[in-house]
């Protein structure tokens, strides 16, 4: 008997009817095959699937034919609206034409941050200031967009910028929320989403919401998932980066700022703040100034450890600041207790006591098992408790939790091997856990090459920089444009860009002129552009076809030395006498390598090549490692040889 997932992706199965030109994959079979025997046998698996792969429907539809409810957690909300807008209506089509028919429900449910909350627009929206003339002429966008939406969700307003910054003030954090106290929690629309996923057989969501809604249910808060009985991580190597800032706490100049004007606007509109009220507000005012004050005037830009930031003379100062902050911030919760505000201000003292906790956390180094950060970024100041290492965390509130849970991404092994990532969330060989690595969709033998100049200074090394641009600028004239030139560091790429702008005879973009969407709409627009961006860019972009001929990475993506977190995870395996560089550093970066490889070869049509300027991985013993790790394209050490090449496939493809 046929097995029901070859049946749908199968030769002759459902695809293969009902879409046009669909050849089935022997590896998206596989995969589909590993996911249904997960959900049989309520196991964990851990699969990476090489570009091609079709990996979406590969889980999903085992997941459907489970006829469990299953979470599908991304890392964007770019791959949540492909789910949601491409492949959820697919299945649907075909799954009502198997024999018995299968229907299915499916709900994209995103944070709070991206919907329109209406209690906070029905209160500004006659009262709004705007600083620049544009951010007036969007909101009245949005005025005639929320008569008529029926999601409430940002992303269906069409022209509204990415940066929008007055819509932090339309939306509302789940501290801002008044919940079933909120006169319009029956038509919130954030409500409404929740009501539906409560009866959804998929519910497609974010790695951020996962976590916030796992933060919650440790805190015994609240739940902003129903109850599910699987979940499937895709793009799960951002599991670790993403799980670590909700497994901490976090205070900043911002967070103190909102507290205080959303107590001031809501006691305003409720005609309960007194003057007495009013004093209180101003006296966290001052103590949060002077509190925040200690680090303004010693700190650049930058993030710190801050058992190096804290002298003896500032370690006092900040004691004694921290406990006239504290003190106020008790004033405001006792008063907010007893003030005339009704059910609104309860929400608000609950947000006052988890100040207060906060506060004393972050501001309390040493702990053995948190890194403790001190960030300056523009006027704000951000103090951090973050975990060195999630493994315990996850497990406690991820790997005990009873059901099948897959793990899916093209860059999961190192080496061949998926020990670091297993690791890295707390996965042992005590574990049953079931892994598949599937071979690679696309001929990387014939359609890519991989350049490496090995006469080029190491990047520590002077020359470097101006061995990227001449190099640069020759690959890129060697394919016409058709370009991305990918930079560790926004100085990186400043520099090069400054360098070659003027130089190059093609249409030239760079990171940050206009959105990403736009960005990237443009540069598909026109086949002989180039682009220059940073890590953003590094995954997650997809460009199919001649406009994307030739990928440029500067240098390997080690993760940055000096940043606190990834120091205290280096000391870390110091202490427990293993070799972070090799353990810790060279893996990750493996990973972003292989992401940053990922950008050229999106089909079966597309050839070019690769260009990773660090001559390292030529000099240096570890370089193999990161060799082996990426597809098996041919290694060339010369642009002779590269131009040679791209000559010939030139050639063949006229």
């Amino acid at each position: 008997m046929t097995h029901p997932v070859d049946r749908i992706l199968g030769p002759g199965g459902l695809l293969d009817e009902h879409l046009t030109g669909y050849e089935p994959r022997p590896q998206q079979l596989q995969m589909a095959m590993a996911v249904h025997r997960a959900f049989e046998t309520n196991k964990r698996a851990v699969i990476e699937a090489a570009t091609g792969t079709g990996k979406t429907l590969a889980y999903m539809i085992p997941a459907l034919l489970s006829r469990k409810r299953v979470v599908i957690s991304t890392a964007t909300k770019a791959l949540q609206s492909q789910i949601v807008d491409k492949d959820v209506p697919l299945l649907s089509k075909v799954f009502a034409e198997a024999r018995p028919p299968i229907r299915f429900s499916a709900v994209n449910l995103k944070g709070r941050s991206n919907y329109l909350c209406l209690f906070r627009f029905e209160n500004l929206k006659e009262t709004m200031t705007f600083t620049r003339a544009s951010d007036a002429v969007h909101f009245q966008k949005i005025v005639r967009w929320a008569k008529r939406t029926r999601s409430g969700d940002r992303s269906t307003i069409k022209g509204l910028p990415d940066q929008y910054s007055p819509w932090s003030q339309l939306s509302a954090t789940g501290h801002q929320c008044h919940g079933k106290r909120c006169e319009h929690y029956e038509d919130c629309f954030i409500t409404k989403r929740r009501r539906e996923a409560r009866e959804a057989d998929l519910i497609i969501v974010n790695h951020h919401l996962f976590f916030a809604d796992l933060a919650l249910r440790r805190a015994g808060i609240a739940e902003l998932l129903p109850e599910y009985d699987a979940v499937v991580f895709d793009e799960a190597h951002h599991l670790e980066q993403t799980a670590t800032s909700f497994f901490g706490d976090q205070l900043s100049t911002y967070r103190l700022t909102e507290m205080v004007s959303d107590t001031r606007r809501t006691l305003e509109a409720e005609d309960a703040l007194t003057r007495v009220g009013e004093k209180i507000l101003r006296g966290v005012e001052t103590a949060s100034e002077g509190f925040f004050g200690c680090f303004k005037d010693s700190l650049y830009e930058g993030r710190y450890a801050m058992e190096e930031v804290l002298t003896d003379k500032l370690r006092a100062t900040l004691r004694q600041r921290r406990r006239i902050l504290t003190d106020e911030l008790e004033r405001l919760a006792t008063w907010l207790e007893t003030a005339d505000g009704g059910s609104a201000t309860e929400r608000l003292h609950e947000r006052c006591r988890d100040l207060i906790g906060d506060t004393v956390t972050v501001t309390t180094p040493g702990q053995p098992d948190l890194c403790h950060i001190i960030e300056r970024r523009g006027r704000g100041i951000f103090l951090e408790a973050q975990p060195i290492h999630i493994g315990g965390l996850f497990r406690k509130g991820v790997l005990e939790r009873e059901g099948p849970q897959i793990y899916t991404s093209a860059t999961l092994t190192t080496e061949g091997s998926f020990d670091f990532f297993c690791s890295r969330l707390g996965m042992n060989h005590r574990d049953d856990v079931m892994t598949a690595r599937l071979s690679p969709v696309f001929d990387y033998s014939q359609n890519a090459l991989l350049y490496i100049p090995r006469r080029l200074p190491a990047p520590d090394r002077d020359g470097w920089l101006e061995g990227v641009c001449t190099i640069s600028e020759y690959l890129i004239n060697m394919s016409e444009g058709r370009a991305f030139v990918l930079f560790t560091s926004y100085r990186n790429m400043e520099q090069v860009y400054e360098e070659l702008a003027e130089k190059l005879d093609f249409p030239v973009l760079k990171q940050g002129d206009m959105p990403r969407g736009e960005l990237l709409e443009t540069f598909r627009a026109d086949t002989h552009s180039v682009l220059f961006a940073t890590s953003s860019f590094w995954e997650g972009v997809d460009v199919e076809g001649e406009a994307l001929s030739l990928v440029i990475m500067d240098k390997l993506p080690f993760a940055n030395p000096s940043d606190p977190l990834t120091q205290a995870r280096m000391r870390q395996l110091e202490e427990r006498g293993v070799h972070p560089f090799s353990t810790y550093q060279i893996p990750t970066a493996i990973i972003a390598l292989k992401q940053g490889f990922g950008r050229l070869i999106r089909s079966h049509r597309d050839r070019g090549v690769v260009a990773i300027l660090d001559s390292r991985l030529a000099t240096r013993s570890y370089g193999r490692r990161f060799l082996e790790s990426l597809p098996p394209a041919r290694v060339v050490w010369n642009s002779i040889e590269a131009k040679r090449w791209w000559e010939g496939i030139a050639a063949k493809g006229d």
